[in-house]
């Protein structure tokens, strides 16, 4: 469970201690479990400060971070750009800067831009976590608020990672809205997966409506009232065998979810864009041909999803 930190707030300016590098705070970002983010400026460049006040859980963050900054895998969260301390209040704090991604929270993206697209997130998705899972590490608090889509190539990225635990520990963030032992499907071992039943719970909340997710948080809470939602849902319903594997942990990796995902999704998409030659008979051609636009839209994402 996670809980907002007493940070005393950041100055206008300050500068690190070792590396000298200066810093115009422009607004805080957010508070987390264990610090507060803030955009700022370094020369000219927008960058996200965290700040915290238990100098080992900020490095183990920037380990993290630095394990999954090479070639491919560079993709999984923000670039790692700066390490160092400073002095609040009197009391020594470690902060690190990292690229400032431009984007919005998975589930603002979705609310804006259409169901359609959780399927082809959630792909993308697992593609980062199976990289985190391949260094030895589960996000463990894995939310819909610590997944940014960037504006810029609607890209998955992973942000905040506080709860990010070794394989074989106690998980050490959750939300109980997507942690495996709320649903007494599991306890919290930091494995993967624990990684991928709340990618699964995330997947149903996002498609549906909030009324249908609320009856699904009544006590007490299992997945059978998860399973009911699926079975209810056209949307979902598709992905049900997937979903439920990774429910019960039926999944080795996140790729092998993943894979099953994906498979699906371009049935799902190859069956839409036969659609619009029958829609056209009832609809305008304005609009079967914005249907054919979101489809190719979706189809260039879909590309994204495969190879990244």
């Amino acid at each position: 469970m996670s809980s907002k930190v007493n940070i005393p707030d950041l100055p206008k300016y300050f500068q690190g201690k070792w590396n000298k590098k200066k810093y115009h705070v422009l607004r805080e970002l957010g508070r987390g479990a264990n610090g507060a983010v803030y955009l700022t400026s370094q020369s000219g460049a927008m960058r996200a400060v965290k700040v915290g006040l238990e100098g080992m859980d900020i490095l183990m963050e920037v380990n993290v971070l630095k394990s999954v900054q090479q070639g491919r895998d560079s993709r999984v969260g923000p670039l790692l750009c700066d390490v160092d301390d400073l002095v609040l209040n009197g009391k020594p704090c470690t902060f690190y800067a990292m690229e400032y991604l431009d984007g919005e929270q998975l589930d603002h993206y979705i609310r804006r831009a259409g169901t359609e697209w959780v399927a082809v997130m959630i792909v993308q998705l697992l593609a980062r976590l199976d990289i985190l899972h391949k260094h030895g590490w589960v996000f463990g608090d894995l939310k819909p608020e610590n997944i940014m889509v960037t504006k810029s190539d609607k890209q998955v990225r992973l942000i905040d990672f506080g709860g990010v635990t070794k394989l074989g520990n106690a998980v050490r963030q959750f939300t109980e809205e997507y942690d495996r032992a709320a649903w007494h499907a599991g306890d919290r071992r930091a494995e993967i997966g624990y990684d991928l039943f709340s990618a699964a719970v995330m997947m149903v909340r996002l498609m549906v409506d909030k009324e249908s997710w609320k009856s699904s948080l009544s006590d007490p809470r299992e997945t059978t009232l998860l399973c009911d939602i699926i079975r209810k849902s056209d949307r979902l319903y598709p992905y049900r065998v997937s979903l439920l594997k990774a429910f019960h942990g039926k999944f080795a990796t996140a790729g092998e979810m993943r894979a099953e995902l994906l498979a699906i999704l371009r049935e799902q998409t190859v069956a839409a864009m036969q659609k619009p030659k029958q829609a056209s008979k009832h609809a305008g051609k304005g609009i079967s041909g914005l249907f054919v636009a979101s489809l190719l839209l979706l189809a260039g994402t879909l590309y994204y999803a495969w190879f990244m």
